[in-house]
């Protein structure tokens, strides 16, 4: 993808491919943390709906998992305005910003349907969402464990 976003630039004069490759990043870097977010809060949810536990119970869980990932999702957040500045420096920053908002709201809407969709799928919806429980308890699904993220983070 970053070979054809480079290449395509070289077609606009106001497009250098460095711009486009931290475009894309800048893009995955929000649906990643979109994501991750979106999945684990929608488990939860899902997993309340069921009375597995209770949505008090839920947000009590979401905000912990918050918590253990705001340091990560702190520097995520410092990186993009980094690039949403370098962007907005090349002319860039509104598109970029555009595709970045369109990037999450995709990464969103999967994450629901793939947290909604395993719960329906599941022989025993409560042994799965107990399985679910635990991992997210355990840091199972924390953006530590993402080395795509870290990776983009890196740059």
């Amino acid at each position: 993808m970053r070979k054809a976003l480079a290449a395509a630039c070289l077609l606009w004069p106001a497009c250098s491919p460095a711009q486009a490759v931290l475009t894309e990043d800048y893009a995955r870097v929000t649906a990643l943390v979109n994501y991750m977010s979106t999945f684990v809060g929608e488990t939860l949810l899902a997993c309340a709906a069921i009375n597995v536990l209770t949505e008090k119970q839920a947000e009590a869980r979401f905000a912990a998992y918050r918590e253990r990932n705001a340091a990560l999702f702190g520097r995520a957040e410092r990186w993009s305005e980094d690039a949403e500045r370098r962007l907005d420096e090349g002319g860039e920053g509104r598109d970029a910003r555009r595709r970045a908002e369109d990037a999450a709201l995709t990464a969103m809407a999967a994450a629901s349907s793939r947290a909604y969709g395993e719960l329906r799928a599941a022989r025993d919806p409560a042994a799965f969402c107990a399985a679910r429980l635990a991992a997210i308890q355990d840091g199972g699904f924390d953006a530590s464990r993402n080395a795509e993220l870290a990776k983009l983070l890196a740059r």
